[in-house]
């Protein structure tokens, strides 16, 4: 009866502590790592303890709400295969001149570990998935059409979107701060715009394209009418150099010419006085008369 008794009891034991295996088991849950988690309980209320990456058992009565330590991206897009809701979810903005025009938004975020407590207290028992597509993309319609009316559709389309990210980043964190979610930028993708506003883009883009052009004719023109200056200036220094050239060259053949004749005429004989350079010479009627002489004696032995 004892040995029986003790095997009954051991069964229940082993039982129940199957049992409670398999129930701590079922009800166990994970808090990743970049998350924190708070146990709300439905009859005692969220217990204040913030609690770290680990399994935690959860009871009959008792929900795990997590959030996201690590940044996080919420994407509000018209494409409806992306984004936190399946179907055209981007945010209509309205700009300085009234258009209002549809884009892709995207919110960087997280939830610090103390602020954990807070976001529940303002969001209540729902889970991150849910303020995400519901809470803060109404905060997020807000503020870009706060500060939409500041900047025209081609600006947030063109050189202005960082600025306008910039103001709606500030604006988004000063209202979801006070609950809790840390806001880190705010930037806006791609722009959907109306049929007349695409027209008005193509009218700039086409206007801007004919003053580009115009700037690149003037200059090719004004690199043209240099290299024309330049190619004269060259023809005029050739000009030049070929008329001097010339002309040196005339010359030339002129003493050719003159040395030509002189030797023709040259009857072979060294002339009888001959002068240095700087040298004066005064000559006689005697010196004369004999060079005729002389001149007439050669002559005539010549014809002999």
């Amino acid at each position: 009866m004892k040995l029986k008794t003790v095997l009954i009891t051991g069964g229940v034991l082993v039982a129940a502590g199957l049992g409670y295996f398999g129930w701590r088991e079922s009800r166990s849950q994970w808090i990743d790592a970049g998350y924190v988690g708070i146990l709300y309980n439905a009859t005692g209320g969220v217990q204040q303890k913030v609690l770290q990456p680990q399994r935690v058992v959860v009871g009959f009565r008792q929900r795990l709400y997590t959030y996201p330590t690590k940044l996080q991206s919420a994407k509000y897009v018209q494409a409806t295969d992306e984004g936190e809701v399946k179907a055209a979810d981007g945010i209509l903005i309205t700009t300085s001149e009234n258009a209002n025009t549809t884009f892709d938004v995207c919110v960087v975020y997280r939830v610090l570990p103390e602020n954990a407590l807070k976001v529940f207290g303002a969001f209540g028992p729902v889970d991150v998935q849910t303020i995400q597509s519901t809470h803060i993309r109404r905060a997020v319609k807000d503020v870009v059409n706060e500060v939409g009316p500041r900047y025209d559709v081609f600006e947030l389309m063109g050189e202005k979107r960082g600025d306008f990210s910039a103001a709606a980043t500030e604006s988004l964190r000063k209202r979801m701060e006070p609950k809790g979610i840390t806001v880190d930028s705010v930037m806006l993708m791609t722009a959907y715009p109306a049929v007349e506003t695409k027209d008005k883009i193509n009218r700039r883009i086409n206007q801007y394209t004919e003053y580009e052009i115009a700037l690149l004719r003037g200059q090719i023109a004004e690199v043209s009418r240099k290299t024309n200056v330049v190619i004269a200036n060259a023809q005029n220094d050739a000009t030049r150099i070929t008329s001097a050239t010339a002309k040196d060259q005339g010359l030339s053949q002129l003493r050719l010419q003159a040395d030509g004749e002189a030797i023709e005429k040259w009857d072979g004989h060294l002339p009888e006085i001959r002068s240095g350079a700087g040298q004066t010479l005064v000559l006689d009627g005697g010196a004369m008369t004999a060079r005729r002489a002389a001149t007439v004696a050669n002559t005539q032995g010549q014809k002999q």
